[in-house]
């Protein structure tokens, strides 16, 4: 049985030789710096919340001066100190250490500002899950968070800067969350609302994903496509992705069109 994640079907959406490349092949990809350090700021960001709810877990709200205190233990090396920040030069366009750490405690107010009196029981954190696409395909991916309040189950995912014209790029995230909780919670799906918290916007509170039949259909679709796909053809200058594709090269020199 072929085993995906989300972004691996994503990425075949994007375009077929990129998957193959990227998870057949498995080539060495070029990493710039800008994209470590969103990287690194998003995931620093998202495992400070899930410190936050293992904490709630276990009956103890964490104090906003402790997700402070854990963004500086995970984000500054620790043989940084304060004049190397103070001094630290990178692209301003990006940002550097410092000035992200200024929007990290942003971020971490107003969520804590949310969270921090809500009545709410972690169900899951950052768990795994599986689901089984057809009898060829499963995917293995994880749940960001799940929440009960109030007899409903919220599984939320975490998100940066979402944009509601760009529905479409979640469409896979979203359908294999659902088919995912189906699986593991076949009677809890009436009693389940699908979302996401905006970690960039003003309020972070749950905003409803509404997953449609045709959602699902999609991601079938899609994963029915790959299991039977036998040649990876490039769609080399066809998208606007190839402006920064990181195998242009390998992609240029393809020739398996027979």
């Amino acid at each position: 049985m072929l085993e995906l994640n989300v972004e691996a079907i994503k990425d075949f959406q994007t375009c077929e030789r990129l998957y193959d490349f990227r998870y057949r092949d498995k080539l060495p990809e070029k990493v710039y710096s800008r994209d470590i350090y969103t990287a690194k700021f998003e995931s620093t960001i998202k495992n400070i919340i899930y410190f936050f709810w293992f904490k709630k877990q276990a009956g103890i709200s964490p104090s906003y001066a402790s997700l402070l205190n854990r963004w500086e233990k995970l984000w500054f090396p620790k043989n940084v100190d304060h004049y190397d920040i103070a001094t630290e030069q990178h692209e301003s366009m990006y940002g550097n250490m410092a000035s992200l750490t200024t929007k990290a405690a942003s971020i971490l107010l107003t969520f804590h500002e949310t969270y921090s009196d809500v009545d709410m029981i972690p169900l899951a954190i950052s768990e795994e899950y599986i689901a089984i696409i057809n009898k060829e395909i499963k995917i293995v991916d994880k749940f960001d968070l799940i929440i009960r309040k109030d007899n409903k189950n919220y599984v939320t995912k975490l998100l940066f800067n979402y944009k509601t014209n760009h529905r479409h790029m979640y469409q896979v995230d979203f359908s294999a969350m659902y088919m995912g909780f189906k699986l593991r919670h076949p009677s809890r799906v009436n009693e389940t609302n699908f979302g996401y918290i905006d970690l960039m916007s003003n309020s972070l509170d749950f905003i409803e994903y509404e997953i449609s039949t045709e959602d699902i259909d999609s991601l079938e679709y899609w994963c029915d496509t790959m299991c039977h796909k036998e040649t990876f053809v490039p769609r080399r200058g066809l998208t606007a992705y190839c402006k920064k594709c990181p195998h242009d090269d390998a992609c240029s020199k393809w020739i398996g069109w027979k």
